[in-house]
């Protein structure tokens, strides 16, 4: 058994720190395994206290309950996780995004719109999006949606959203479905698999990614919407 974080189970109150979170849906069982009774249900993104890990499975302190969940559904939150949205300095007003916080497309615009602060038209325009920019959505409130526009989070009509379909790796590459990573070092992204490729873009370390294809020791990566190739050597996977 792997032991990780707290030693024993009585060593976490309410006040325990939080370690990971899910990342999806998950069901709150008494043991390690799916046979267990389910105590409870934990949407996306909850945070958590890891106890241990137990082969597959996850013992967890959650909503002051001990459990258990698929440690494949967890993914640590960086030290830094609660500044990911601050705001922009000299100016104390768009909310911004830091290196933590992926931008993981899963829309594209389908007009000119306005990115708005609030989900309405009467809150100010943070930004004006050109049409078929490729966005995240966040969340959905009656007709109105917010996204996240590169560092930028802001609100805009649901009905110019247009949902992207699954984009599978091309030119003969063998396609990664869309694994998380964060870059150990400062280092050069390429245009290509191959230093000989030309600098695409500069990534500090611990700057989330996307991993989308694989080619030898090379990784094909995802970042606000931009495709580029790192060493697989200088990614950590986050689960």
């Amino acid at each position: 058994m792997k032991q990780v974080g707290y030693r024993q189970a009585t060593a976490v109150s309410s006040s325990a720190t939080r370690t990971h979170r899910t990342t999806a849906t998950l069901k709150l069982r008494k043991g390690a395994g799916r046979h267990y009774l389910v105590q409870g249900t934990l949407a996306q993104g909850t945070e958590l206290a890891l106890v241990e890990i137990q082969g597959s499975w996850a013992h967890v302190y959650v909503h002051q309950n001990y459990g258990w969940v698929p440690n494949i559904y967890l993914e640590p939150i960086p030290a830094d996780l609660e500044e990911s949205v601050q705001k922009v300095q000299g100016t104390g007003e768009e909310p911004v995004l830091s290196r933590y916080a992926l931008v993981e497309t899963t829309h594209e615009t389908t007009a000119t719109l306005n990115l708005r602060k609030g989900s309405g038209t009467g809150y100010p325009v943070l930004k004006v999006i050109d049409h078929g920019t490729r966005v995240r959505l966040i969340l959905q409130q009656g007709l109105w949606s917010q996204i996240q526009c590169n560092q930028l989070l802001g609100w805009v009509p649901s009905m110019y959203l247009h949902r992207l379909p699954s984009r599978p790796a091309q030119g003969g590459l063998i396609a990664v479905p869309n694994q998380r990573a964060l870059t150990t070092i400062r280092l050069n992204a390429r245009r290509g698999p191959g230093d000989h490729h030309g600098l695409a873009r500069i990534l500090q370390t611990d700057t989330a990614v996307i991993i989308v294809a694989r080619q030898g020791a090379w990784r094909q990566i995802e970042r606000d919407g931009e495709r580029m190739w790192v060493p697989a050597s200088q990614l950590r996977t986050v689960y």
